[in-house]
């Protein structure tokens, strides 16, 4: 029999995705069943999962630890939800490694929800896929800012486990210790006709309404600040300047504008996607400021005001000590390449 690795992504301290469910709290629902068909079906199955860590950095870090301290596995799974805007179900994959079995539980998924097939896509940069070593993949399982996809996903939670794991093993799960059939799924109901803003995927500033506080929400677990009113639904200065933020940090076009590629780099950076950020080629210290300093203090769950003073340095010297890093407030390359 194979081994395998589940976990969930996030945890209460450091919640992922917010919107009309909590990611956090379906991702270890869906997890749940996925490790109990495994196990049914007579797998040996690590759950993988990390309760414990207070920042994305080192929720990330624990997990591939946990992951990597076994051997011989057959396949790691990572359980989540997406947000951004979107509809239905993607799997990422870091490697051809896993081209049959990512394809085969894209496919059961979709057809257990009815849900947009989104695809398979090859993505080397999220934390966790890069860094295990056995074979891996992240299941994408709905939007938790889409209504629809979040209460059928929120309800249906064995269905799409029981999918997951046989997308998984490449068969129907039959044993008798298995837990009693899922109920029958049924495709979710129509929608309503979106509103204007979710009709053109579109935000900018002067938009307003649930869709712009939920995307307030994301950025504000994603570690942007979006000004002290928090999230209120209006799409102001302050968020526009955290959408600049978000859209310096990856690389794509700074316009303040969330259209498409926007929400693809705000759902990454919940999902730790953004852990790659090359090292600006100098130190970083009390009394420098700008895009890097507002990085750090953003990685660091900080007021993010771009000045590296008192606080910020207190800040990054307690996570030196806590990552063995030499501890001196200083982000030169060995502590910036653990940062991020």
């Amino acid at each position: 029999m194979a081994k395998y690795s589940i976990h969930a992504g996030h945890n209460s301290f450091v919640p992922g995705a917010q919107g009309f469910i909590k990611e956090e709290v379906v991702n270890r629902q869906i997890k749940n069943a996925v490790i109990n068909d495994l196990r049914a079906a007579g797998h040996t199955v690590y759950d993988d999962t990390d309760d414990q860590a207070k920042t994305q950095n080192e929720n990330l870090a624990a997990i591939v630890r946990k992951i990597n301290s076994h051997t011989n596995l057959s396949l790691v799974v990572s359980i989540h939800l997406n947000a951004g805007g979107g509809t239905g179900i993607e799997v990422y994959q870091p490697d051809i490694r896993t081209n049959g079995v990512a394809q085969r539980v894209l496919n059961a998924v979709c057809a257990v929800t009815g849900l947009k097939n989104r695809g398979v896509h090859m993505n080397s940069s999220l934390y966790v896929l890069r860094n295990t070593t056995a074979p891996a993949i992240l299941v994408e399982c709905g939007f938790v800012d889409h209504q629809s996809d979040a209460t059928f996903v929120s309800t249906h939670t064995d269905a799409i486990g029981r999918a997951i794991a046989e997308g998984i093993l490449g068969s129907t799960i039959t044993s008798k210790k298995s837990r009693a059939a899922s109920p029958k799924v049924v495709s979710p109901k129509k929608e309503a006709a979106p509103s204007s803003v979710q009709a053109a995927s579109l935000l900018q500033r002067g938009s307003h309404g649930s869709t712009v506080k939920v995307m307030q929400q994301n950025l504000i677990h994603a570690g942007y600040s979006v000004g002290s009113a928090g999230a209120d639904g209006i799409f102001g200065a302050a968020t526009e300047a955290a959408v600049r933020a978000l859209q310096r940090d990856s690389g794509i076009t700074v316009d303040g504008i969330v259209g498409q590629q926007t929400q693809l780099a705000l759902s990454q950076a919940l999902r730790g996607g953004l852990a790659v950020v090359p090292y600006p080629g100098h130190i970083i210290k009390r009394g420098s400021r700008g895009h890097d300093v507002e990085r750090i203090q953003r990685a660091l769950k900080l007021s993010v005001d771009g000045i590296f003073g008192p606080a910020t340095e207190k800040a990054v010297k307690a996570y030196q000590r806590r990552h063995n890093l030499s501890v001196d407030g200083i982000v030169g390359p060995e502590t910036w390449n653990t940062l991020f």
